[in-house]
């Protein structure tokens, strides 16, 4: 792919970056903040697994410091599929918690993340203004290329 073509996956990616960055930063600094109310407004066929989590501070902290710590990742563009499989993981979670979707027929807004998600990693775009370039000509050096799979 051409540097023109990698400029909108840069962006993309700075822009996911931001939204996630601020979502779990957002949560950090605010010491009243709770995943508690969300999950249990929980609906459909996975609600008691999701009410059961509510209240867990340790919920908590994985999911403000996983919002943060990916949207870190993406921003670096370093160890980005690595980042993208847990902004997946994020992503399904939030999904089921309220599935069915109320206010869209199946796809909703944490579908075209796990789109966007899909799409960074296996475009690479980690590689172009990003860290993952450098690591992997740093671990391929080293003899350690099969790290490679948490870059992109």
């Amino acid at each position: 792919m051409n540097k023109a073509g990698k400029f909108p996956l840069f962006a993309l990616r700075v822009g996911i970056a931001w939204l996630f960055l601020y979502a779990g930063l957002s949560k950090i600094f605010n010491p009243e903040w709770t995943a508690k109310g969300y999950l249990l407004a929980a609906t459909g066929p996975f609600a008691d697994l999701f009410h059961l989590l509510a209240g867990n501070q340790i919920i908590d902290i994985l999911n403000m410091w996983g919002l943060t710590l990916i949207g870190v990742a993406l921003a670096l563009g370093i160890l980005l599929r690595f980042a993208s499989f847990w902004g997946i993981v994020l992503m399904v979670l939030y999904y089921l918690s309220i599935y069915p979707p109320k206010n869209a027929l199946i796809v909703d807004d944490h579908i075209i993340f796990i789109l966007v998600f899909l799409t960074l990693s296996g475009a690479g775009s980690g590689r172009f203004l990003g860290f993952d370039g450098y690591l992997e000509e740093f671990f391929a050096k080293k003899g350690l290329s099969q790290i490679r799979f948490l870059l992109g």
